[in-house]
């Protein structure tokens, strides 16, 4: 999990792992999964994927390296998830009529979801720390990957206080602010691997 084709590998098989546990409770579980694995398969393509058996950098041999990864990327799917739940509310929102119990329910759905999402991004920004100041000497360092994965984790921890943010109690809005804030994750990882550079632009 040293490069992007790797971790857009990895995504995918964790939205097949979130799919199985979701879909008894999330109906529509089973098709964002097939859409979020085949999205992310897609986009693995265009990444550069080296069949030459090769030795890893220092810095990527750690074992934090791994755990950091796979939480991160968990975390993503879940945000993945949530993305669409919104997506579909939006679409049944100016489709139909008679939506409001479906668009309430997406909304708690995607609540839940957003508990462990947040979770394991602060666990996974944590672990990164540790690995950071084993690879590198120091715990934070400003550099672009960390700054927008602290800001992702802040804007969607804002969803979690409905009681101080009252407007994340209207359903629309909340499915609105799940799909503009995932624009935070696509930034994270792609913005900052290929157009920001930094210490994390070999990820």
């Amino acid at each position: 999990m040293s490069n992007g084709y790797e971790t857009m590998q990895l995504m995918s098989v964790c939205a097949i792992l979130l799919t199985f546990l979701l879909y008894r409770k999330f109906e529509a579980a089973i098709s964002f999964g097939y859409i979020l694995c085949g999205l992310t398969l897609l986009v693995s393509m265009f990444g550069e994927s080296n069949p030459s058996v090769t030795q890893l950098m220092p810095v990527l041999s750690s074992p934090l390296l791994s755990i950091h990864v796979v939480t991160i990327m968990l975390s993503y799917s879940l945000l993945a998830f949530v993305m669409l739940n919104g997506i579909t509310a939006i679409i049944l929102r100016y489709t139909r009529t008679d939506c409001h119990e479906q668009i309430i329910r997406l909304q708690i759905i995607s609540h839940i979801i957003l508990y462990p999402a947040v979770f394991l991004m602060a666990a996974g920004i944590f672990i990164g720390a540790i690995w950071a100041n084993v690879s590198w000497g120091r715990y934070w360092g400003w550099d672009p990957k960390e700054v927008w994965a602290l800001i992702t984790m802040l804007v969607y921890a804002a969803a979690l206080h409905p009681a101080s943010l009252s407007s994340f109690r209207r359903p629309m809005f909340f499915h609105w602010f799940a799909v503009i804030a995932f624009l935070s994750v696509l930034v994270t990882y792609f913005g900052v691997n290929f157009i920001m550079g930094g210490m994390h632009s070999y990820a």
